[in-house]
């Protein structure tokens, strides 16, 4: 199945689709206003105006800040890390400092990591 794009989440459908994953777009409405893309080898259809499309994938890590997520501890609340998300597979790996590239602890494969798009 050939790709019409790709296309990845704005905040409004992070429900439903990972947020900073680009998924590949198998299916546009004549109108232009909804798009299909594949998400676990199953189509799921979202409005054009809560995807960012863009004309070819990912080649780099995306990074998604967790922001006002906590995870409780004992000592109360500490914020969870910030995570990328890989441009082969795209698994979500949490990181610590401000790495330039990241090997997918899935895939294996090594890439840059793009901090100019920070999600």
């Amino acid at each position: 199945m050939s790709s019409l794009g790709w296309a990845r989440t704005t905040s409004r459908t992070a429900d439903t689709l990972r947020r900073g994953a680009w998924y590949p777009i198998v299916e546009k409405t004549p109108d232009g206003h909804v798009v299909v893309v594949q998400v676990d080898n199953r189509p799921v259809r979202v409005s054009r105006v809560d995807v960012e499309v863009r004309a070819e994938p990912p080649a780099e890590w995306c990074v998604v800040n967790r922001t006002g997520v906590m995870r409780p501890t004992f000592g109360g609340q500490t914020p969870l890390p910030r995570y990328a998300v890989c441009p082969h597979c795209r698994e979500r790996q949490d990181f610590d400092g401000n790495p330039t590239t990241l090997t997918c602890q899935r895939c294996k494969k090594e890439s840059g990591v793009d901090w100019s798009d920070a999600f």
